[in-house]
């Protein structure tokens, strides 16, 4: 479930750290992403960056209250209504405003922003074989393209939500690597049943349920990990401390030449990333990833390019 629309400004180095003055332009691709996000999801999080040193944290209840006035304008300058949103919608707003935990460093306003852009952004009606599928299509097309150089035995996705990327992923790997399996991490189990019932989860889709920085969890990914090619995809929590701590976990059993794919990284991640890349140099941020306007992993396409 990505969520961040932003373009940043392309740099040559491979290992650049954020800054408050970094360009980041703001690019609505056709209101298509959380298209990840998408046009205008975290777009406003985009506009000012917030610099490094700041901690600013602000409580989820910031983010509670939409204003009314942030509807659709028509070409006769009438204002129309948002649609109204149905107990499922409203339950996957509220796990997306979640997602974002309470050190995202954004404005009052800009969280309300964002959460009215949330219940308004066209990627929300993505589907992949009818299961509701948050991915940014970009975005979805390069982890693709890696899948097919890596050749991964294994996928670890943490953030399964509905079910659909984890499909998606794995109809992809059957035709790359036909022994490959995905393991797809969450703290609830929302899939819907379709996502269950495909033939293609059934056969290489395992779910684990609990936090993805659960030692159990952890545990039990790094058992089914040993001596295979490794490739880690981070879509859940997006608190800059959830995905240290991920990083952290999962970093280890990435293989040479594969990546960590950090998703919406222009929120929490981008501080854990800087911090990652600062302590290492096993990993560089591949900024060729990020040839389409849209991506919604700045400095997200973490590879690994030595033991």
């Amino acid at each position: 479930m990505s969520i961040i629309a932003a373009h940043a400004e392309r740099r040559d180095g491979l290992h650049e750290p954020f800054t408050s003055q970094e360009n980041w332009s703001e690019m609505n691709y056709a209101k298509l992403f959380w298209g990840i996000v998408f046009s205008s999801l975290f777009l406003v999080a985009c506009s000012d960056a917030v610099p490094t040193g700041t901690t600013e944290s602000k409580p989820d209840s910031t983010i509670a209250a939409v204003s009314a006035d942030d509807g659709d304008v028509s070409g006769e300058g009438k204002t129309k209504e948002p649609q109204p949103l149905n107990a499922q919608e409203k339950r996957d707003i509220e796990i997306f405003e979640h997602a974002i935990g309470s050190t995202h460093g954004l404005s009052t306003e800009d969280a309300v922003k964002m959460q009215t852009n949330l219940r308004n952004d066209p990627v929300f009606q993505n589907k992949f074989l009818g299961v509701w599928t948050v991915q940014t299509p970009s975005d979805a097309w390069i982890i693709m393209e890696i899948m097919y150089e890596v050749k991964p035995d294994l996928i670890v996705e943490a953030g399964t939500f509905h079910g659909g990327s984890a499909n998606l992923w794995a109809i992809i790997l059957e035709q790359i690597n036909p022994k490959g399996k995905i393991i797809t991490i969450d703290i609830e189990d929302q899939r819907e049943r379709k996502a269950k019932e495909l033939p293609i989860s059934k056969k290489r889709v395992e779910f684990l349920l609990g936090s993805s920085t659960d030692p159990k969890v952890v545990a039990e990914v790094h058992r089914q990990a040993e001596g295979k090619k490794v490739l880690v995809l981070l879509d859940s929590l997006h608190s800059k401390e959830h995905v240290e701590a991920e990083l952290e976990a999962y970093a280890p059993i990435v293989s040479v030449g594969s990546y960590v794919i950090v998703q919406d990284t222009l929120i929490g991640p981008k501080r854990a990333i800087d911090e990652f890349l600062d302590a290492t140099d096993s990993f560089v941020a591949d900024r060729k990833r990020e040839r389409y306007p849209d991506t919604n992993s700045i400095r997200g396409y973490l590879k690994r390019i030595k033991p």
